[in-house]
């Protein structure tokens, strides 16, 4: 069981416990700060300094350990995220009262791109979006939120998984869950953070994928789609074969895979997976 079942989910998965998305949490004074400021303060910030540190080390050397080891410890407190494949997105959308559809703030931080990907769920009224900073994307039409039908949030995420977009779920100041994001590591801050810096903010699901070398044809389809460079061909077995320790159990790869060779199974249970979270 990872430590967030560990702290928060009383027996549960931490983001199935229906406690984590009290309202009751939003009368916190630090917590309605940080959401009245998240765009500027986690995003906009966020983006300029992993831009430059990505400028400063990629191909060159990695953050010192203890600098890598300061920033997941902080976002552990503050806003961390946590892959899950698709059916869990579903269980949550199920549980919301209300689903609302938000630009992604990553992209429009990087490259001003309106990509409309990410998901606000509250167990409210009130909603806790509401008092967030919006403006930040400028433009009204960007800046729009959109409430959607639980139909309506389940094809997008559908859609979003056959384009190979990570599933991942996000806290405002722990254990308050308010977020379901699906990430490209072009733009996603989380992403460029843990698989680009290796200084983790956005940690592996409750699975590890296995993929079942009997019913693969080696097509490829799944290496392509891998955000995590979790698969690869095997030559002798002319089959694809899924790395471990790489995998963060995200389930995209799955809708790639007309042959249905590859299946989620739980990680705590994964002699491998299982010390890797």
């Amino acid at each position: 069981m990872c430590e967030f079942c560990t702290q928060h989910g009383e027996g549960k998965v931490w983001y199935l416990n229906a406690k984590n998305y009290s309202t009751d949490l939003l009368a916190e004074a630090t917590r309605k700060n940080f959401i009245e400021h998240f765009y500027d303060m986690a995003v906009r910030k966020g983006n300029r300094d992993v831009s430059m540190l990505e400028k400063l080390l990629i191909g060159r050397f990695e953050l010192p350990g203890k600098i890598r080891n300061g920033i997941t410890e902080k976002q552990k407190k503050m806003h961390f995220g946590q892959v899950l494949p698709i059916e869990d997105v579903e269980k949550i959308f199920s549980m919301a009262n209300s689903i609302t559809r938000i630009a992604c703030g990553c992209a429009w931080a990087k490259d001003k791109k309106e990509s409309r990907v990410c998901f606000g769920v509250s167990f409210g009224p009130p909603d806790w979006y509401d008092g967030i900073d919006i403006e930040y994307f400028g433009d009204p039409t960007n800046s729009m939120m959109d409430k959607v039908t639980l139909e309506d949030a389940l094809k997008s995420i559908s859609d979003t998984d056959k384009r190979g977009m990570v599933h991942s779920v996000w806290i405002f100041e722990t254990p308050f869950i308010g977020a379901i994001c699906n990430c490209d590591k072009q733009y996603c801050l989380a992403m460029r953070m843990t698989v680009g810096l290796k200084a983790p903010v956005m940690f592996r699901s409750e699975y590890v994928a296995e993929l079942h070398p009997d019913l693969c044809n080696g097509c490829m389809a799944c290496t392509d789609e891998c955000q995590f460079s979790a698969i690869s061909y095997q030559e002798e077995s002319k089959s694809c074969v899924i790395d471990k320790t790489k995998c963060y159990g995200c389930g995209v790869c799955r809708a790639q895979c007309q042959y249905e060779a590859i299946k989620l199974t739980s990680r705590k249970n994964d002699t491998v997976a299982s010390l890797i979270w």
